[in-house]
């Protein structure tokens, strides 16, 4: 009898043990679903705000150029050029009397202040055509080491990109860290009405690339009216949208996304779901086509500025 029931708890606890890890199974593959539906969400989110960027940056250009805000709801790329929160006070319609300076720059000192804009948070965003226009417009500026270049508390209207040297940030008498060359420090003031919210000093004699606030906003609203203006032309030349109003060719304007690809980058592959329509600004697109999976693929043409293909992919 003891050995019987000995045998039976065994086998009860092997049961068990199945069912336990059958449990753990099964939670584990409902973690993997709330994590990819977390993910979704993540994902909608983000768009969701981007959406929100587009409409407030949207409502700061047309608000300033006195256009009725109901009839766009947001400049193309916005979430690019949505990182000006500041209401700007220039005038639209004065931009072209607002002149930009250039400052020449060596080949290194131009690569150094696009890859620090690029990695910077707050401007990564940007269209690559603001950015170099930001680039070209960095007047050069140096100090010696012990300068103050920011200090907390102060009004800020002008952000930095440092080429040489090394220079310290600290917040209320604290130190936070040490920023090395290629780094972009300041940008809130441009971006945001607010005070400097810590206090940068030069550890050493350091060089510097700086843009102030009215030149960015300047470069902001014209690249963003020249953009929506070329976007609107290039819908109207689409002969599936020529019957569209005038304000409707504005909103899909307003919603064009510019992408850059790379010499040999497949943009549609043939068979896949489309969802989406392209308007060639720059460079060159090719056209191949495979008429049977043994067979190779085919160039029917190549595309140039201004054409355009995916536009049935809206249709459904």
């Amino acid at each position: 009898m003891a050995v019987s029931k000995t045998c039976g708890t065994l086998r009860d606890l092997q049961l068990a043990l199945r069912l336990k890890m059958e449990e753990l199974r099964q939670r584990d593959a409902l973690i993997d679903e709330l994590e990819l539906e977390l993910d979704s969400q993540d994902d909608l989110i983000r768009q969701l705000q981007v959406q929100l960027d587009r409409h407030r940056s949207t409502t700061q250009l047309q608000g300033a150029a006195g256009d009725a805000a109901s009839t766009v709801e947001g400049p193309q790329r916005m979430k690019r050029q949505a990182i000006s929160a500041e209401p700007t006070k220039l005038d639209p319609s004065q931009l072209s009397d607002v002149t930009l300076k250039s400052y020449s720059k060596t080949k290194e000192s131009s690569e150094l202040i696009q890859r620090a804009l690029m990695d910077n948070d707050f401007m990564k965003h940007l269209e690559h055509g603001q950015i170099l226009t930001i680039m070209d417009c960095m007047h050069p500026t140096s100090l010696t080491k012990g300068c103050v270049v920011i200090q907390e508390g102060d009004d800020g209207s002008t952000v930095y990109v440092l080429e040489e040297g090394m220079v310290e940030v600290t917040k209320q008498g604290q130190k936070l860290c040490s920023i090395g060359h290629g780094t972009v420090f300041g940008e809130l003031a441009i971006l945001y009405n607010c005070t400097r919210t810590a206090t940068v000093t030069a550890l050493t004699d350091i060089k510097l690339w700086a843009i102030d606030r009215q030149g960015f906003q300047t470069i902001m609203m014209r690249t963003g009216l020249i953009k929506h203006s070329q976007y609107t032309d290039y819908l109207r030349s689409v002969p599936s949208f020529q019957e569209l109003p005038e304000d409707v060719l504005s909103k899909l304007a307003d919603v064009l996304e510019e992408t850059h690809y790379s010499d040999g980058d497949y943009i549609i592959r043939q068979g896949a779901t489309g969802d989406t329509f392209f308007i060639i600004s720059e460079g060159q697109v090719k056209v191949s086509q495979q008429n049977s999976p043994s067979d190779e693929l085919q160039v029917v043409k190549t595309l140039t500025k201004g054409d355009w293909f995916g536009e049935q992919a809206l249709k459904g």
